[in-house]
């Protein structure tokens, strides 16, 4: 079949030239095509190019960085935008205490990721004999991008991962609880009253899980899971997967509901995590490190546009209200930082 008659490719030609771009398509074998996006047209696609550029484009580092750091502004102009939206029209919404604490996930990630964009440009700088020095370390970000992770993860689960409201409920105060037993640790005498006080509300909120409706209905066939659950850190839920399981939510299990089947994004919390400790791994790679492209910033923008995206969600916002007046392109960048195309949902 020749390039001419290949149906295909008259497909790709026409959805191409639709979304408005002129295409230039090449037919390289094995039923793929390859084509090429302009960057900067005003183009939808143009923008979700653009937005994949730093890890698929074929053009210097030092090139990359410096879109890198234009998507980081993108990103941040956006969760600005949402904060001042938030507190020009719903401050009435945030006397909701579930709202009021989605609000500080998303003010709390995008603090992390403007500290991480500095941190990025500028680096560490010391002075040693009238002399500017700089301290290098190209993992030095990544604790900063873990923090915007964890905020997404978490605003995930809190939030968005199940429709039913029981489930949704025991995640709630399992988070709640965990949160407490942080506060009753030690024994310093200064802080007894706080401690007093922290374990009487442990103990409500345990009541209070063990009234749920889905605990109370399958609690005698999980009691030893319910017991671990209940008296350990963990946020965790109920799921019926066969039969009823306690289902403990972990942020490296978090990938798979947040990106599917993106082998790219499934390795990167344990990543993230040996160079935020310190272990041996991340300890041994400081002096093998080569010219990078701000790598973990740039996962930052997509963890952060993600979250902006969920809390607009969340809260009820038209996105048209954020975003309606930015360019196609812009759009596009967006849509494709925010992962808008894959958001799992029971």
């Amino acid at each position: 079949m020749t390039e001419d008659n290949n149906p295909s490719k008259r497909k790709l030609e026409e959805a191409l030239r639709d979304a408005g771009i002129e295409p230039s398509i090449r037919d390289i074998g094995n039923g793929t095509m390859e084509f090429s996006i302009p960057l900067y047209d005003d183009t939808f696609l143009s923008g979700i190019a653009y937005g994949g550029f730093p890890i698929e484009g074929n053009i210097p580092d030092r090139d990359k960085r410096k879109i890198v750091f234009d998507l980081s502004n993108f990103v941040t102009r956006i969760s600005n935008l949402i904060i001042y939206y938030t507190l020009d029209n719903l401050q009435e919404s945030l006397r909701n205490e579930q709202n009021g604490v989605a609000f500080a996930f998303l003010q709390r990630a995008s603090i992390f990721h403007i500290c991480n964009h500095k941190l990025s440009i500028e680096g560490i700088t010391t002075e040693r004999r009238g002399k500017q020095c700089t301290l290098v370390d190209e993992y030095k970000t990544m604790p900063l991008t873990r923090s915007v992770y964890e905020h997404l993860a978490m605003f995930y689960y809190l939030f968005f991962y199940s429709d039913s409201q029981d489930q949704l409920d025991i995640i709630w105060k399992s988070w709640l609880l965990g949160s407490k037993r942080n506060q009753v640790k030690g024994n310093d005498p200064e802080f007894k009253k706080e401690r007093i006080k922290a374990n009487d509300e442990i103990e409500e909120i345990k009541r209070d899980l063990m009234r749920n409706n889905l605990v109370r209905k399958c609690k005698e066939n999980l009691k030893g899971q319910l017991d671990y659950c209940l008296n350990s850190n963990s946020v965790f839920t109920i799921s019926k997967k066969g039969d009823y399981i306690a289902e403990k939510l972990s942020y490296d299990k978090a990938w798979k509901y947040l990106y599917g089947d993106r082998v790219d994004f499934s390795l990167s919390y344990n990543f993230l995590s040996l160079h935020s400790h310190p272990t041996y791994k991340g300890l041994s790679d400081f002096y093998n490190q080569d010219e990078n492209i701000e790598f973990p910033l740039y996962e930052s923008c997509h963890y952060l546009a993600y979250l902006c995206r969920l809390f607009m969600k969340r809260l009820h916002i038209n996105q048209d209200e954020i975003i309606g007046s930015f360019t196609k392109r812009e759009q596009g960048i967006f849509s494709l930082l925010s992962n808008a195309d894959s958001l799992k949902t029971k």
